[in-house]
């Protein structure tokens, strides 16, 4: 059976992503692994006058839960499983663009679906993207859907 993997992150655009990554995996009988990567937070520490760092701090309380992170999956999977689709669900903290990619190699996933929240050209440049940094690493096809607060 093939593997569709895909991440997502709760935001609007997950609702979309899921409409579509189901038809996919319909067309082609796959299975959907649903994943949410948690990334750690990086603070800044001043430690002296020449010598500052950045620190990872542990995500905040709600989210260093991996239980509720779990079951935001699992609801997001019954109705999928309600249609009939086989689903699993894979709650991980981490680097986003790493573990994705960490997570298809080792689900030997076929290919990754991810939604593209349409940010500008400005936002990338400062924050980077995650879509981008798949599309650019991924040994799979990737899927990107774009999200459009109209459909």
């Amino acid at each position: 059976m093939k593997t569709l993997l895909v991440p997502v992150d709760f935001s609007d655009a997950t609702p979309h992503l899921l409409r579509h990554a189901a038809d996919f995996v319909r067309d082609i009988s796959a299975r959907i692994v649903l994943l949410h990567v948690t990334e750690p937070v990086a603070t800044y520490v001043p430690v002296g006058a020449s010598m500052d760092v950045l620190a990872a701090t542990p995500p905040p309380l709600e989210m260093e839960n991996s239980h509720a992170q779990q079951e935001h999956l699992e609801k997001l999977a019954t109705p999928l499983r309600a249609e009939g689709l086989t689903v699993e669900t894979v709650a991980i903290v981490g680097l986003a663009v790493d573990d994705i990619l960490d997570q298809a190699s080792k689900l030997n996933a076929d290919y990754i679906a991810l939604a593209s929240h349409g940010h500008g050209a400005l936002y990338h440049l400062f924050s980077g993207s995650v879509v981008t940094g798949v599309l650019k690493r991924a040994k799979v096809p990737v899927l990107v859907i774009p999200s459009h607060k109209n459909t």
